[in-house]
């Protein structure tokens, strides 16, 4: 329907709008043409309804310019096609209506969903901003969810104190046990790194981040949900120095370990050659290692309250009480014969005298001239025959030799090894060639050692022109014994003629025999061992050279 505009008057935007919704409105006067009742009330039904009954022109009203008056009438189109329009302007609405229903239904979802996106999210955030550890993590098999930093340190110790975690193993040595604390070995428990390890879940990214399209923070509360489901179990592990435990073991081993202790002679009574013995002492021994290997198993097992046995190996002590109350005995003893000169004899007293009574240890040696000391008046020595350069004289300790040769053949026979002899010029006649002992202060001596395990008893005694020399020790073995031999290898026989040397000392025309003719000799000397009388071994000891002597006479 078109309106027109009074004359004069400009046409007025949006008026037709309003026309449509106020047909009687005083603002506009009534056309000088007035319809029916009825023409009014279908124009007014009509008129109201056209304002919602859309229009090719401009969707949903139609515009026109006004010509005549302020007052808009309806279009009469007659009645088919206002039916028409009203039931195309009903569709139009309804499509509206749902378009609008949806569009506000959609609003309302992401509205909804996005408070529900938000309440998640500062649900997540305050999970994940809470000071304590998560569900479902366990150190050492205990739950720490729920508790802050402090309350787990605080839980993890008394349970480990509770389940008897603090170390105190017993290491038993044979018959000794040995408590091993903290005191002994510094032992430390690492609950603080464990613990930082599991309060890094849900607090911490990961590599495999980058380049994702999940946001760290998404990351880290899927991690925690995570860890709800399957749990999250930490152990925590001992700490302590490998050093300090090897210190440990070498300081129990110190105290573990101990030599053998043999069975010794304890007295002899050289008068009655009785003696007493002491009691053996086994010995054991274990290596550091063999104790630091079950302990650090048990260390790192977690064992700590750990029993374990260990046993030495022992050292049985080579001379026992009873070997030496069965095998303590005679070693050797040998006896030369002296003269009848008593000055000699004398001095052959005083040196055995210097000898009797010596206990020599394994290992030890004795020297003849160390034994007596030089021999000189003021000890009591007196002038005899002895043999210097050579040449038979007098001199203060003459006969010791043959103290010195005795000694050597009851060595020599009792086993002890020979660490320095030399023989007389020529062979004596108080023992055979080559079982002579000579000595001279202090560049002639004669010494021996002790080869053996156990020690030796000397005794050594002048009586009624006999000279004897005895040991008393342990045998090697039962029915073992000694024997000396010697063998002549060579003779030398000195020239018929002697030597004659004038003396302006001796009375004229008289004439003195200054040495005597003495046959050269080369003889070996072999130490010979028996068992049960039968020999089992020969031992070269030395060769013996005795010079041959021309007869020197002199003259004047």
């Amino acid at each position: 329907m078109r309106r027109r505009q009074a004359e004069g008057k400009a046409p007025e935007e949006h008026s037709v709008r309003y026309a449509a919704f106020m047909p009687d409105s005083p603002a506009y006067p009534a056309p000088a043409w007035q319809p029916s009742d009825r023409a009014c009330q279908e124009q007014t039904e009509e008129a109201w309804q056209a304002a919602f009954i859309p229009q090719p022109q401009d969707g949903f009203f139609y515009h026109d310019h006004i010509e005549d008056g302020p007052q808009a009438y309806p279009r009469e189109t007659g009645p088919p096609a206002r039916t028409q329009a009203r039931k195309k302007g009903r569709g139009r609405w309804g499509a509206l209506a749902a378009l609008s229903l949806a569009l506000i239904l959609a609003i309302v979802y992401w509205v909804y969903n996005a408070s529900r996106a938000e309440q998640a999210f500062l649900y997540k955030a305050e999970a994940l901003g809470a000071g304590v550890f998560f569900d479902q993590i366990y150190v050492d098999g205990y739950p720490i969810g729920g508790m802050t930093f402090p309350q787990a340190q605080s839980a993890l110790a008394q349970q480990a104190a509770a389940a008897q975690n603090a170390l105190a193993i017993t290491l038993k040595v044979d018959d000794t046990a040995y408590q091993i604390t903290q005191a002994q070995l510094p032992f430390m428990r690492n609950t603080q790194a464990v613990l930082e390890e599991a309060w890094s879940i849900g607090r911490q990214g990961f590599s495999w981040m980058v380049g994702e399209d999940l946001t760290p923070f998404e990351v880290r509360w899927r991690h925690v949900e995570q860890t709800r489901q399957d749990q999250a179990h930490f152990r925590t592990q001992v700490t302590y120095e490998a050093q300090d435990l090897r210190a440990l073991c070498e300081s129990i081993v110190s105290q573990i370990n101990r030599e053998p202790v043999n069975a010794v002679i304890a007295s002899f009574d050289f008068s009655t050659k009785a003696f007493t013995v002491t009691r053996d002492v086994p010995g054991r021994r274990i290596e550091a290692a063999d104790l630091i290997g079950p302990l650090t198993q048990a260390l790192d097992r977690g064992d700590y309250q750990a029993t374990i046995s260990l046993e030495s190996t022992p050292i049985l002590p080579r001379v026992t009480s009873v070997d030496l109350q069965n095998g303590f005995a005679q070693l050797a003893s040998f006896t030369t014969s002296t003269t009848s000169e008593a000055d000699r004899n004398h001095n052959i007293a005083l040196a055995a005298q210097a000898l009797s009574g010596r206990t020599l240890m394994p290992g030890e040696s004795l020297s003849f001239n160390e034994a007596t000391g030089q021999r000189t008046i003021q000890k009591g020595y007196r002038g005899a025959p002895a043999i210097a350069g050579g040449v038979l004289i007098d001199d203060v300790g003459g006969g010791v030799c043959q103290v010195s040769s005795t000694l050597f053949n009851a060595a020599a026979m009792a086993g002890m090894s020979i660490v320095e002899r030399s023989p007389h010029p020529w062979p004596i006649n108080y023992v055979d060639k080559g079982l002579d002992a000579t000595v001279n202060w202090p560049n002639l001596d004669f010494q021996f050692k002790n080869d053996k395990n156990t020690p030796v008893f000397i005794i050594a005694y002048y009586q009624d022109r006999k000279m004897t020399v005895e040991f008393y020790g342990m045998r090697s073995g039962p029915g073992e014994s000694i024997q000396l031999e010697t063998e002549l290898v060579s003779s030398t026989a000195p020239p018929n003629e002697p030597l004659m040397q004038q003396n302006a000392e001796l009375a004229p025309g008289t004439q003195k025999e200054l040495k005597k003719a003495r046959t050269g000799f080369v003889v070996d000397t072999y130490r010979v061992y028996l068992r049960d009388g039968t020999v089992y071994r020969r031992e070269k000891l030395f060769t013996s050279r005795y010079a041959m002597v021309q007869q020197v006479i002199e003259y004047n």
